[in-house]
């Protein structure tokens, strides 16, 4: 039964150790340490739930946070894109918008359609873009409109669904744990499967 369930965790946390891979490659290649991976993701953890889109949206955090600081106040303003939008726009989706937004030098896609909900003038924020003469006033502009339309919306979420949050991130501490788990185990499993 203790091998079984050895075997157990090394194969039911496999996706789940290559979607930490994933979290830290990407957070290396924009140039943020492992604890700003780790903190980005378990934040979004949080309030997404599932692991893969947790990831893919703090990936596309490494591309806009200049900062440990600005990749937490985008990772905490995933909870006011679910709390404002729902279904209608995933925060992965959000942030890779933002990502284009940046490179474009104008508002895109998911981007646009927040800023046309919250009544935002799209031209308005275009010409504020386009004013900022470096990558990081691009960012923190971005970052400061971004706030000013989902800051509210990400407190108010994060206060009516504490106990939803609380078990994401008890359920993240769980897959966590399992994947330690079977980092160990998985290598002696190969060696006896080869």
């Amino acid at each position: 039964a203790v091998v079984g369930a050895m075997v157990a965790s090394a194969e039911t946390s496999r996706e789940y150790r290559a979607e930490m891979g994933k979290l830290q490659t990407g957070f290396d290649a924009a140039g943020h340490s492992a604890e700003t991976a780790t903190a980005t993701y378990k934040a979004l953890q949080g309030v997404i739930g599932e692991t893969d889109q947790s990831v893919e949206a703090a990936q596309q955090i490494a591309l806009l946070a200049e900062s440990e600081q600005d990749a937490a106040k985008w990772a905490e303003l995933a909870a006011g894109v679910v709390g404002r939008f729902g279904d209608a726009l995933q925060p992965e989706t959000f942030f890779e918008a933002a990502n284009e937004t940046i490179k474009l030098n104008e508002s895109t896609a998911a981007y646009t359609q927040m800023l046309e909900q919250a009544g935002y003038d799209v031209e308005k924020f275009n010409a504020g873009l386009q004013a900022c003469t470096t990558q990081a006033e691009k960012q923190a502009y971005m970052l400061e409109v971004t706030d000013e339309i989902l800051g509210e919306a990400a407190e108010k979420y994060r206060e009516v669904n504490a106990e939803v949050i609380r078990a994401n991130e008890a359920n993240e501490e769980w897959m966590e744990t399992m994947g330690e788990v079977g980092a160990v185990i998985e290598p002696i499993l190969t060696d006896v499967k080869l």
